[in-house]
């Protein structure tokens, strides 16, 4: 009986050593990768700064000959890179369990997001591109099924226009300034919300078609 226990007690003590080693492991690993999120965020912020002075040089220099087609590319260039972080960043919050919470770096993305929309704004007026603003509102803390099923509709839409629409996902519920601003201009309460060139608001989830009618009109 004494050499009974005596097993059972060093295979408590073994299963003990195991279950906090795996989670040091798991805490340390989600760490690693906040980590690695702010430094890539960081190096986002950079390239962020970089697309406001281009969109001061657009307002100042509007009427310059010879910088519609590269500026549009660069704006390009920086959707296709947020868009990446995006990706990313929603793939570390779903296995992040025991590290603290994203959302800080999760507002810092949306604000570059927010940058991108107003550069389409811009270089759409100065250049009198043809190509489709959509903006998606979503609801990042109470996400339901039409949300989803929306999500996937304007990828496939995203992926048949490529660069004459431009996608804009925002959250509605992150505590935002600018994006309460937007909120209360386009009286905008509900999710999914879809807002067209600045002008056709959609409530409620759309099918494909009914946005393409609102894009070709």
């Amino acid at each position: 009986m004494v050499i009974q226990s005596d097993v059972f007690v060093k295979a408590f003590i073994l299963t003990f050593f195991i279950f906090l080693l795996g989670i040091f492991i798991g805490i340390w690993l989600d760490n690693t990768r906040v980590a690695q999120v702010r430094e890539e965020y960081t190096q986002m912020d950079i390239r962020s700064n970089d697309a406001r002075l281009q969109t001061l040089y657009y307002q100042i220099f509007k009427n310059s000959s010879n910088f519609c087609d590269p500026a549009i590319q660069e704006n390009l260039k920086f959707s296709e890179e947020i868009y990446t972080e995006g990706l990313r960043i929603d793939r570390y919050e779903k296995i992040n369990k025991l590290a603290p919470s994203l959302i800080m770096d999760k507002k810092r993305y949306v604000l570059l997001k927010l940058r991108f929309w107003l550069n389409c704004i811009e270089l759409k007026r100065a250049c009198n591109a043809s190509y489709t603003n959509l903006v998606y509102f979503y609801s990042h803390y109470n996400t339901t099924m039409q949300e989803h099923v929306q999500s996937v509709v304007l990828m496939d839409l995203k992926n048949e226009r490529g660069a004459d629409m431009m996608l804009i996902p925002l959250p509605i519920d992150m505590d935002i300034t600018t994006i309460e601003i937007i909120k209360e201009q386009y009286g905008i309460k509900t999710t999914p919300t879809l807002l067209i060139d600045e002008e056709i608001k959609l409530e409620g989830m759309q099918k494909k078609e009914d946005i393409e009618g609102h894009i070709y009109t």
